[in-house]
């Protein structure tokens, strides 16, 4: 154990002195603290499976869920116009559904030996775009704006119509009646649920989005108390829908939404986000570390399972590529603009926090291969789109700058 914190913190002191020089070598906080986490795995073994198997990991694999999907909605820039346009509405709508479709359709298809409910989580894992890993991928200024900024927005709320999902397919996994009338009653008795924590999100965020804006003015509070109490509000949120029987990851979600429009225009240039913006930062390198230590465990143990590898290949590839090429057609998008957002979508903090909480849920049998197929999702992407994404920028948008982009 005093080995593993020496690990941690020496990891965190590394990333912190050398950030910007490794960088410059696309090394990123991430991949030191998959390292890491292999280098734990190694000497502890089996041992890291039984933490991930335990109620101390779902609660905090959840814990960090609603904080990520709180500050996803909160960071996503732009008008409510800006934001919900023609490109961000048909990724999020028809792109999604469909790349979640056609992983479903594949995994079924192969000899995975999993339920459909186990595919379908696999699924939602895989599927999610997020940019955690590397956010100078839509920072960077080569690319143009608007390209960013639907980048951004996708990023931002994938996650979020997933999550639903996904935990009504780990209900759907408990299921001992019909496989047609278990996902009828799995999807009825989570609608409530959903709508539920709409309600409760969208009043928690706009009353204390109004709140903080008021006793900031009246003096009753200053930025590092409010910077607290955005920290504190997904967790507040996350434990309130759960005790009125919502769905707590849908109220965090929302309540982001609701918390960002309420405070206005230009609070998020202010400083009021940066504690949560770097304890953010903080659990999602944990959770590439404890990622690295579940990989090394896992992939080494199904290195023979090719229909997993197969179907993570196909989820990072040809399951996001077509998908989103489809919903674009129609558009204004230049060919060389929908390539890019086709090819960009990397797999990060997220799908790990989905994996952890699919593995924890589901019954053994089923929860070791999706853990799996989440390892290999979350590494192939690591390593692909961590190439990729630089050698596109450059190919596409190095030589090119920002005037005249036609809207769609």
């Amino acid at each position: 154990m005093a080995a593993t914190i020496a690990l941690l913190g020496l990891a965190a002191l590394v990333w912190a002195v050398l950030h910007r020089k490794l960088k410059s070598v696309w090394v990123n906080g991430p991949m030191i603290m998959v390292v890491i986490g292999a280098v734990i795995g190694l000497f502890i073994g089996d041992g890291s499976v039984e933490f991930f198997d335990s109620h101390l990991a779902l609660n905090l694999a959840e814990i960090a869920l609603a904080l990520l999907l709180f500050v996803d909605a909160i960071d996503v820039r732009g008008s409510i116009r800006a934001q919900f346009g023609p490109v961000p509405l048909r990724l999020l709508f028809i792109a999604l559904p469909l790349s979640v479709a056609m992983v479903v359709a594949l995994g079924l298809s192969l000899p995975l030996g999993l339920s459909t409910a186990a595919v379908l989580a696999i699924a939602c894992i895989s599927v999610p775009a997020d940019f955690s890993p590397e956010l100078s991928i839509v920072r960077d200024k080569r690319i143009p704006n608007q390209v960013r900024r639907w980048l951004s927005v996708e990023s931002g709320y994938n996650d979020g119509l997933v999550a639903p999902l996904l935990l009504g397919a780990l209900a759907l996994a408990w299921s001992t009646t019909t496989p047609g009338t278990d996902a009828v009653a799995a999807l009825l008795s989570a609608a409530p649920a959903g709508l539920l924590a709409i309600i409760v999100g969208s009043i928690v965020g706009t009353a204390v989005g109004k709140l903080f804006g008021v006793v900031l003015r009246a003096g009753w509070a200053d930025q590092q108390s409010i910077r607290i109490g955005i920290a504190a509000l997904p967790m507040a949120t996350f434990g309130l829908a759960l005790l009125v029987g919502a769905n707590g990851f849908v109220a965090a979600f929302v309540c982001g939404i609701a918390f960002r429009f309420a405070r206005g225009k230009g609070w998020q240039e202010e400083p009021e986000l940066s504690f949560v913006e770097d304890l953010t930062s903080t659990v999602n390198l944990f959770l590439w570390l404890a990622f690295g230590v579940a990989a090394v465990t896992l992939v080494s143990a199904t290195y023979t399972w090719w229909p997993t590898l197969l179907l993570a290949f196909f989820a990072l590839t040809v399951g996001r590529f077509i998908p989103v090429w489809v919903s674009l057609l129609g558009t204004r998008l230049r060919p060389r603009d929908r390539l890019f957002i086709a090819t960009m979508g990397p797999r990060g903090a997220a799908s790990i926090v989905f994996g952890l909480i699919a593995f924890n849920a589901l019954p053994l049998d089923q929860g070791y291969p999706v853990l799996a197929a989440t390892c290999l999702v979350v590494l192939g992407s690591l390593i692909v789109h961590g190439a990729v994404g630089t050698l596109l920028i450059s190919r596409f948008y190095g030589d090119t700058d920002n005037r005249l982009r036609r809207r769609p």
